[in-house]
């Protein structure tokens, strides 16, 4: 009989997924910053446009990712995850608005470096959501029948 192997720890399912989580998040941000900045910078689009706009483009990338790679949410519909992860953007958008608009406007930090703040703290605020709910497994999501059992 050989011995357990200890040279690999265990790492609980969650761990993997934040990370990879933050991945997609790090992807999302250069993607979502470069957009961000070109509209404003560039194009002169209103701050407040251009994170809409990035954050249009960063959500369709972000739920792919996510649903193909961090949650493998395979088993789930996409009207379902969809369009719970779509709700959790929207709140993520909002928050990242108001506390954008909120630094430039009345607090006059330059918009590229509030948004360079912001981005992670929105990012935090996201992953329980889109782990428990957005991209949660039919098993997880329904669990047991109350008052029965559940067959094979």
């Amino acid at each position: 009989m050989n011995p357990p192997d200890r040279s690999r720890l265990a790492v609980p399912p969650i761990v993997g997924q934040l990370v990879r989580y933050g991945a997609v998040g790090v992807a999302n941000t250069l993607i979502g910053f470069g957009i961000y900045a070109f509209c404003a910078d560039l194009l002169g689009i209103q701050y407040e446009v251009s994170l809409a706009i990035a954050y249009v483009i960063g959500a369709v990338n972000g739920y792919l990712l996510n649903r193909h790679w961090t949650f493998s949410g395979h088993d789930a519909d996409h009207s379902t995850s969809g369009g719970r992860y779509a709700a959790v953007q929207v709140g993520a958008f909002l928050t990242n608005l108001v506390l954008l608009h909120t630094a430039v406007a009345w607090l006059g930090v330059e918009k590229n470096i509030a948004q360079a703040v912001i981005v992670p703290l929105v990012f935090g605020l996201t992953f329980v959501p889109n782990r428990l709910w957005s991209f949660a497994h039919r098993a997880a999501a329904v669990g047991p029948v109350a008052g029965g059992s559940q067959s094979p």
